[in-house]
């Protein structure tokens, strides 16, 4: 960070469906850098957005029945919401389908050209939508993407190339050069590591889809993904104001591990060639994880809502979580348990406590004022806070967001260990009392400017609990005098909750739901093919997201022809008991329903992955190994309203209901 500008960003958003925990966690870390700049009297600039181009946004706007443009418009209102609800500080939204962007990613296009780094050829290769990047042979395991774990299209087309490789040995000697340029060192060893291999040259656009910037002089072409994505971090300093001598090069890009290649290669070589000096440092999380351990995935089924704990748990709870506990650079589980455990003895007897007992003793010893900021050794010989403070911000500086937090958790420990000491309530002298709550409020102005950056409400309520303003941390320490208010407690203890948890275990458990013994999960079927044997049925092999496909046998054949249920998604009951139907093994059903005019039509699971599971809202499922028929027909599926439903509440996959088309009170099977 230079001494008087900082400019953060964080990787911008992909929009193509509903934001996520891990969205949430990147934007709060770079908030707190943001907000402790801020904090100190740092001119601040702090950049989010979204990345709106691509062919995944183009199939899911056709999916969608909706052009791109009003796609993302909508989807962006979804973002804002989040960022909004979560306190955000940006200073700055940008959207790569603005005017202000095509601008700028055109002009570095020919900036790129004009350097001689820009070439026409052809392309061929494996390429993941969902990663809108092509991967070399060493990136797939199996055959598949390592982030998505799912199979990679063959791409053939024209395309034209930035000559990457030329500036392999220029990124590494940067590198090499500056040490704190990738955090945490981890990472900077991977990229090292990479760079000792050979660098190919990039295939930067893209002919298959029209949904981006035009290539300037080739409109056949628009610019690909990491092009037009990565030069947001400039464009939005361009327009409307051009803020490029205020705040280029950018301090801090905030960015997840799985996008480390194009932040520590392929951006630094654009900036190169097009005459730009390079960001000061690309900060690299971690990954948010299920208490499992696995990374949170639609297809996985076990995403968590961040608006949920909101609701549950208040704004300010979830970003001293997220900012407390998950460590710096390091994946990171989630777990609402673990949550819930830390607001109640770090937020509620820690902090909330404290806050609680200096008030209510302030207001019944001393008439609600009480002096701060005054020549008082009780906090100056007990309290000083400039080693907190030091420590503090020192982790800052070095992205160490947890370390920070932990610094200040230990001086809200001495501030509660200094009044059980003195014990101001057993003190009879006046002064001396004036001194020691003093004392303690000096103490609580301290540790709610160092809170801000994490919870800037609950920094606010403190404040205005015990009578003084929020400023820079310069301002700790100026003479004032505290008009102390009646508070409520700030973290209420989740008794309630506690208590219904406690008396579930000591009462019987319930029967199970026949529903919750199904594994229904979201297929899409590869190949279809006669039954060698049986004129009713089809032999679908059906991709599961699992390490092998599966065949499954289904009697369609008298009601689809094969070519109409190649490349279909499809929801399978992946635990029905293996079974061999006239020779052929099958090892799933396809759940299909019969229309009124006697066609039998599978049920439709729309934009879910593959693999996710499909569930009703209200039942944990615990499938059985291997269900029988019987099993499955104990739990009776049926349309209505154009869905499917249990018990009258739909089956959902993570990006909608079970969609089938049959009248209501059909059976679904």
């Amino acid at each position: 960070m230079s001494s008087n500008r900082f400019y953060i960003t964080t990787a911008i958003d992909y929009p193509n469906s509903v934001p996520h925990m891990g969205h949430a966690y990147e934007k709060v870390v770079a908030d707190f850098y943001a907000r402790a700049a801020r904090l100190r009297g740092i001119d601040t600039h702090f950049l989010i957005g979204l990345d709106e181009h691509g062919q995944k946004i183009q199939e899911a706007a056709d999916n969608a029945g909706t052009d791109p443009q009003s796609f993302v418009d909508e989807k962006a209102g979804v973002f804002r919401a989040l960022y909004d609800k979560l306190e955000i500080s940006h200073d700055d939204f940008i959207r790569t389908s603005e005017d202000r962007h095509h601008e700028f990613a055109e002009d570095l296009y020919r900036r790129l050209k004009e350097s001689g780094d820009i070439y026409k050829d052809h392309y061929e290769g494996d390429y993941c939508i969902s990663c809108e990047k092509f991967l070399t042979a060493s990136e797939l395991v199996d055959g598949k993407c390592p982030i998505h774990e799912r199979p990679t299209t063959v791409i053939k087309e024209d395309s034209y190339f930035f000559k990457l490789g030329k500036y392999r040995d220029q990124v590494r000697a940067h590198i090499e050069a500056n040490p704190g340029f990738i955090y945490p060192d981890e990472r900077r060893r991977e990229i090292l590591a990479r760079l000792d291999d050979e660098v190919r040259d990039l295939s930067i656009s893209r002919s298959t889809f029209d949904w981006g910037i035009p290539v300037p002089d080739d409109p056949e072409h628009v610019l690909y993904v990491w092009v037009d994505a990565l030069s947001n971090y400039y464009s939005a300093l361009v327009r409307p104001n051009d803020l490029t001598e205020r705040f280029w090069p950018a301090d801090c890009h905030v960015i997840g591990k799985d996008i480390l290649w194009f932040h520590t290669m392929i951006w630094p070589a654009m900036l190169l060639s097009a005459g730009y000096e390079l960001p000061r440092q690309v900060y690299v999380h971690g990954f948010i994880l299920d208490k499992d351990g696995r990374k949170m995935a639609k297809h996985l089924g076990n995403v968590v809502d961040p608006m949920q704990v909101v609701e549950e748990f208040s704004v300010d709870v979830l970003r001293y979580y997220f900012l407390r506990t998950f460590s710096s650079g390091k994946d990171g589980k989630f777990s609402v348990d673990e949550l819930e455990e830390r607001y109640n003895s770090e937020l509620g007897n820690d902090l909330g406590n404290l806050i609680l007992r200096v008030s209510k003793l302030v207001q019944t010893k001393l008439g609600g004022r009480v002096q701060v900021g005054a020549d008082n050794p009780e906090f100056s010989e007990r309290l000083a806070p400039d080693a907190t403070i030091e420590e503090f911000f020192r982790c800052a500086d070095a992205r160490e967001h947890n370390r920070a937090m932990e610094s200040l958790w230990d001086y809200v420990r001495a501030t509660n260990a200094y009044l059980n000491d003195r014990a101001p309530w057993r003190i009879g002298d006046e002064t001396e009392l004036s001194k020691v709550l003093g004392a303690g409020v000096e103490a609580l102005r301290v540790i709610a400017h160092l809170a801000s950056p994490a919870m800037p409400a609950v920094a606010a309520s403190i404040a205005a609990a015990l009578g003084f303003e929020l400023g820079r941390i310069d301002d700790v320490g100026a003479p004032a005098e505290c008009e102390v208010r009646p508070s409520t407690p700030l973290f209420p203890r989740r008794e309630t909750e506690a208590k219904e948890k406690q008396k579930a275990k000591k009462q019987p458990a319930a029967p199970e739901d026949p529903f919750s013994k199904l594994d229904i999960r979201v297929g899409r079927i590869d190949e279809a093919r006669d039954h060698p044997d049986a004129d009713q049925l089809f032999v679908l092999t059906v991709d599961l997201g699992e390490d092998e496909k599966r065949s499954i046998c289904a009697g369609l054949r008298a009601h689809l022809e094969a070519k109409d249920l190649t490349g279909r998604k499809v929801a399978v009951l992946a635990n029905l008991k293996p079974a061999v139907l006239r020779g052929v093994p099958s090892a799933g059903m396809v759940l299909a329903s019969d229309r009124a005019d006697g066609a039998v039509v599978p049920v439709d699971p729309g934009e879910a992955d593959i693999g996710a599971s499909i569930q009703v809202e209200g039942i944990e499922t615990k499938p059985k190994k291997k269900l029988s028929k019987s099993n499955f027909e104990k739990a009776p599926l049926t349309a209505k309203g154009g869905v499917v439903v249990y018990k009258d509440k739909p089956l959902r996959t993570p990006a909608g209901d079970l969609a089938v088309d049959s009248e209501d009170g059909a059976t679904v099977r």
